[in-house]
């Protein structure tokens, strides 16, 4: 079985000797989040897995695991409709950081926003 993102992260921090507070602390994401990427609970974006490559002392290469696209993996946020029905999916979103009801409340007024932008142009 082919290893997934969160153990390969896992594996490389683990060979160099590098804490996940290190870690965390350098690629600038918090080490609950690090935690839920190498437990595979969270997905992580290439921009999040560059920094974490970077903190490590890796090239992104080394740590990225590409999906193969005709295996369905389960469900996944599709669209904005689907992030403004769901806090999970929005905090999901957000790269799995949980933010404060303002900020909560900012994403999800701009992402209304840009669904109604989005089925106005649809409509033309």
């Amino acid at each position: 079985m082919a290893e997934t993102q969160g153990e390969r992260v896992r594996r490389a921090r683990d060979e160099r000797g590098l804490k996940q507070g290190y870690v965390s602390r350098t690629a600038n994401i918090t080490q609950a989040h690090l935690s839920r990427i190498e437990n595979d609970e969270s997905g992580v974006t290439d921009h999040t897995l560059k920094k974490i490559a970077t903190a490590i002392g890796i090239p992104f290469e080394d740590i990225v695991v590409r999906k193969d696209p005709t295996k369905d993996d389960g469900p996944r946020v599709a669209n904005i409709d689907d992030v403004l029905a769901s806090e999970a999916a929005m905090t999901r979103f957000l790269n799995g950081e949980r933010p404060d009801r303002e900020t909560y409340d900012w994403v999800r007024r701009s992402l209304a926003v840009i669904r109604a932008e989005v089925r106005r142009r649809k409509e033309w």
